[in-house]
């Protein structure tokens, strides 16, 4: 190794370092606090685990703040009484049509119709309720894995919700050292911003086990607010 090499390879240690200890400094503790929604939308999501579920699979493709009102919203507009697996499953199209009613609860209502049609079947044929499917594993890989059986349920959403039951719910995990990193545009920037160069999804891994060995997801949040503030 020449010596511009060694010197490159101090520089980089000297910075994981400088971000493991402000991390540690800052390690995250909610993520719904970074999710701007109404106060009746947060007391529903906290209460119901259908509309969490509902919310997660729901924020793609919109700014988060819509689609963590959506459940709220959605409720609202089919009752309170249909706002359950039962009542989804005999009723998709009125489902689509109460999310495309303007003003629209989603800018993809078929594609989302199609999700929670699919995570109203999945509650509905293998875990009884919506708790019943959040509290289907402690085993971090075999929840992971319960949950993705829903259709638009990816491995970043699932850690997404991941960290929300762990932050916010306060689960209790085992094996959380396998988590994945929620790698991004906003965590590819400003890694990338960080290390002056280009950070690919490898990389970042690395840094996220690192940094938070036992948990390495948990430092995607911390990333997140790092972005937010910059």
């Amino acid at each position: 190794m020449n010596s511009n090499n060694e010197a490159a390879s101090v520089m980089l240690s000297i910075e994981l370092e400088e971000l493991k200890k402000s991390f540690q400094d800052n390690r995250p503790e909610s993520i719904l606090n970074a999710i701007h929604m109404s106060p009746t939308s947060r007391h529903l999501v906290e209460n119901d685990g259908f509309a969490l579920l509902i919310a997660v699979v729901a924020d793609q493709s919109v700014k988060s703040e819509i689609a963590w009102n959506l459940p709220f919203e959605l409720s609202k507009r089919i009752g309170n009484d249909h706002f359950n697996p039962d009542w989804i499953l005999s009723h998709a199209e009125e489902l689509k049509d109460a999310i495309a009613a303007k003003p629209a609860l989603h800018r993809f209502p078929q594609k989302i119709t199609d999700f929670i049609f699919s995570l109203s079947g999945v509650i509905k044929n293998k875990y009884a309720s919506a708790s019943g499917l959040l509290r289907s594993a402690s085993d971090y890989n075999v929840f992971i894995s319960n949950v993705k059986e829903v259709s638009g349920i990816s491995d970043k959403k699932a850690n997404f919700l991941f960290l929300i039951l762990l932050l916010d719910f306060h689960y209790e995990f085992k094996n959380v050292k396998n988590s994945s990193v929620l790698f991004d545009t906003h965590m590819e920037k400003w890694l990338s911003h960080r290390f002056d160069r280009s950070i690919s999804k490898k990389e970042a891994n690395e840094i996220c086990g690192f940094v938070s060995p036992d948990n390495p997801a948990l430092f995607c949040p911390y990333i997140w607010k790092m972005d937010r503030n910059s």
